[in-house]
């Protein structure tokens, strides 16, 4: 039986518990003397200095590469050992300085060194953000991107307040261009592009658990005015800004930085990769109205994460996502469920799609992993990583429940190295392929991926992942992206698995490191992500007309692109559903129907093996396509049916996913109702029990109940469902009511019950953890009344680790 494990994870972003605190703003100056470290005993001093060295010496998987890539670049191993030599010399503040210099100088925003507080508590900011355009004679124009009015009113008064486009020239006594060069030593941007767009970023926004104190307390701006973009000449102005500084209150704000209520290790954590500074940055902008214009629709979706649209223009119809993290609050899986709801309702007449990711910091690696299947016609390819071949790397997966939370191949290509001399290991996924393809193609017609120098670490795998997998073609903001090509682990969790080697960090300071270099594939196999990114197809770089009318020019440019990709011959065959859910419930002699154009043979493919090519001869109009699934399928499984649209060459030219679960009992609801007491049962009959496990371990028959675990408790990994398969069409009410009691892991482990009908309807009446003593639950189910093919769902899951006793279900009745 799996243990517990608990652990604090750090997690920097506190826009989830910011509303409820006071935020507090003065000018910089006036509270500078409050931005402090706090001191630290020499013992202290010496574990900070050790453990950084640990990260850099043995875990920082980039570090060979960023020596090769920049030029005179000091490699931070012999600077990091100088710190410890010379540890009973430093201050506090020196020390501190000195380690986040080394950090900073690899121009890698997976690597941080994260300050403690009170420093940690504040940011310091101008009322106006900054973005690169394109002009015709300058590539890197640099403009003002937005701007916050009552800001300005209250901490510059009397200066004058630019228009948006107005274009910067100077920056505190420096060109622009100088200024930039100035920030790259400490603005950590990758590669010419990713560079640049993060030095604007840290002319006009500063968060102090990354970054020191500006030394200065105001910034001076020359600029020339473009008159809302009307002006192509402009006028020379300055205009002087006091740094703001914005912080909460001191008690709560470092609670919610570092503090969060412990939770589990999950396989999740480890296979996150985010750039913290541009999820602070994007909270920070709307927070504080400084969202630049957009003409892009923004429709909110079932995932706060998502937006979508539909654009219209003389090109065409086209669909629009927005995905602005990788973090999605709703979970990768219901992620990937609301795009292909969405492009199944919305985007079916489109000719084209935009997924937008530009700004996004990154977040999950597996969801970048499974993304590219929804958009392309082969199955897809997952980019892989490899590990620096390090004793502390071997101890990491051989001594510490890493190996038994990762996926195998990582323990063995860190052992298969040792003694080899190589620098790296070979490869190993995040994401198993099969876990890569198990939702199948979805959207028929070209996508265009919009990323910029921003979109960083899991963003740039997604958009390398597309390109690579030829599902997309890139449309760059910039050139490049941003260039993030690892996964990232905090010092934390390190801790936490191998204490006798990672140290407890003095007070709340923590650190972060890139641990798994990200190697592609395909047309780019054996490059790096790391300081490259992903190259753009296509440029699409603002000008001045779109930060001032919100991306028209952009839109406009990729919607033409897009219109006339569609006419190439790979677009012209699709497959068109009348049940979009991925899953069916059906009984024997059901068949599956859709439509499909431009499509010569129909290979049907079950459970893995080819067991039908069906010729079609569909040309340019929708043709109907009817098949009945074989009656000697097993029962109460999955079973998967993929259905692959094939031309004149036997390539393949789409694939539609399903799983289809054959339901083996149905009941017949009449006036009398229906009712069952599993004290009196002999089987679980008239329940189908679906199980993704072994069938001891799901639902089963323990007179008096029906019942999960108890014996003593339930095993990790389930996915067991007890379904009742209704006829409802000869009543007009219906009333569900039944006895149950479960004892599950709280927020882990869940027990729920809801209703689906074939229409795709979905309606939850419960989703419990936790504890509850023997209760009885009364539903109403009046809305799915006079229908046939309903089923009640009484489904139980439970994660990685950590068990309980169980569910029984004793009596179900249905009125």
């Amino acid at each position: 039986m799996s243990k517990p494990l608990l652990i604090t994870i750090f997690f920097l972003l506190v826009s989830a518990v910011a509303s409820a605190q006071v935020v507090r703003q003065e000018t910089l100056e006036s509270v500078r003397e409050n931005i402090v470290f706090p001191e630290l005993s020499l013992a202290e001093k010496r574990v900070m200095a050790e453990q950084a060295q640990l990260f850099l010496r043995d875990l920082y998987v980039h570090r060979f590469d960023k020596l090769a890539f920049y030029p005179g670049l000091t490699d931070p191993v012999p600077a990091i050992e100088q710190i410890v030599n010379n540890i009973d010399s430093l201050t506090t503040a020196e020390m501190e300085e000195a380690i986040y210099r080394e950090f900073v100088a690899q121009r890698d925003l997976h690597l941080n060194y994260i300050f403690p507080s009170p420093h940690a508590n504040f940011r310091s900011f101008l009322p106006l953000t900054f973005t690169r355009t394109a002009g015709k004679f300058n590539f890197f124009e640099v403009r003002v991107n937005s701007v916050n009015q009552a800001l300005f009113e209250q901490f510059a008064p009397g200066q004058r307040v630019p228009e948006i486009g107005d274009r910067i020239i100077g920056y505190n006594g420096m060109s622009i261009r100088r200024a930039v060069r100035k920030q790259l030593a400490t603005a950590q941007g990758a590669n010419r592009f990713g560079g640049f767009s993060r030095a604007l970023g840290q002319m006009t926004f500063v968060p102090h658990n990354l970054h020191l104190v500006p030394d200065e307390n105001e910034i001076k701006l020359w600029l020339i005015s473009s008159k809302n973009g009307r002006d192509l000449w402009g006028s020379l102005y300055s205009i002087t800004l006091p740094w703001i500084a914005e912080w909460r209150e001191a008690a709560a704000a470092r609670r919610s930085l570092v503090e969060p209520a412990p939770r589990k290790l999950t396989p999740e954590d480890l296979t996150q990769g985010v750039d913290l500074w541009q999820q602070m940055y994007n909270d920070f902008v709307v927070q504080n109205g400084l969202e630049p214009r957009s003409a892009y629709p923004s429709n909110p979706s079932n995932e706060p994460t998502l937006t979508w649209g539909v654009i219209e223009n003389g090109f065409g119809k086209f669909g629009y996502f927005n995905l602005s993290s990788f973090v999605p609050a709703t979970g990768d899986d219901a992620t990937l469920e609301e795009i292909r709801r969405i492009v199944n309702a919305e985007f079916q007449d489109t000719t084209g799609l935009i997924f937008d990711v530009r700004n996004n910091g990154g977040g999950s690696i597996i969801l970048a992993d499974k993304m590219s299947q929804l958009f392309m016609r082969d199955d897809a390819q997952v980019i892989k990583a490899r590990l620096l071949n390090t004793d502390l790397n071997r101890q990491i997966f051989n001594d510490s429940i890493f190996g038994a939370f990762s996926n195998p191949q990582w323990t063995e290509v860190i052992n298969e190295a040792e003694g080899t001399g190589n620098i790296y290991t070979e490869l190993a996924p995040f994401t198993f392929d099969d876990q890569a393809n198990e939702l199948g193609q979805v959207y028929y017609k070209p996508v265009a991926v919009l990323a910029n120098a921003r979109s960083y670490s899991a963003t740039d795998l997604f958009t390398c992942g597309m390109q690579d997998n030829i599902a997309a073609l890139v449309y760059g903001e910039d050139p490049r992206t941003g260039a993030g090509g690892a996964n990232v682990i905090t010092h934390n969790l390190f801790n936490f698995v191998l204490p006798s080697v990672f140290e407890a960090l003095p007070g709340d300071h923590a650190m972060r490191v890139s641990w798994r270099q990200s190697v592609r594939f395909g047309k780019s196999a054996g490059k790096i992500i790391e300081d490259f990114g992903c190259s753009a197809n296509i440029d699409v770089s603002q000008t001045l007309n779109d930060i001032v009318s919100g991306g028209e020019t952009q839109m406009r440019r990729i919607t033409r692109s897009l219109a006339w990709r569609a006419r190439a011959d790979r677009y012209q065959a699709s497959v068109r559903t009348l049940q979009n859910s991925r899953q069916l419930f059906l009984s024997r002699g059901d068949s599956y129907s859709f439509f499909v154009k431009n499509t010569e043979y129909i290979n049907v493919v079950i459970n893995g093996e080819l067991f039908e090519q069906v010729p079609v001869f569909a040309g340019g109009q929708e043709e109907a396509f009817d098949f009945i699934l074989p009656a000697d399928l097993p029962g109460g499984v999955v079973n998967s049916v993929v259905f692959e649209g094939i031309d004149d060459h036997q390539r393949r030219l789409w694939n539609l996913k399903r799983q289809v679960i054959f339901l083996e009992d149905k009941v017949t609801v009449d006036a009398g109702g229906f009712e069952i007491d599993f004290a009196t049962a002999t089987g679980t009959a008239p329940f189908n029990i679906l199980n993704q496990n072994p069938p001891e371990d799901g639902w089963n028959l323990v007179t008096p109940n029906l019942q999960i675990g108890y014996n003593p408790t339930y095993a990790d990994n389930l996915d067991t469902d007890a379904l009742l398969f209704l006829d409802l069409t000869g009543v007009a009410t219906a009333q569900l009511s039944f006895d149950m009691e479960f004892d599950t892991e709280p927020g882990f482990d869940f027990i729920e019950v809801f209703v689906t009908d074939d229409q795709e309807n979905r309606v939850s009446l419960l989703l419990q953890s936790g504890g509850a003593p023997l209760t009885t639950y009364e539903f109403d189910l009046s809305a799915f009344a006079g229908q046939d093919n309903v089923m009640v769902h009484f489904r139980f899951t439970s994660d990685t680790n950590t068990v309980a006793p169980g569910v029984r279900l004793q009596r179900v009745s249905i009125r």
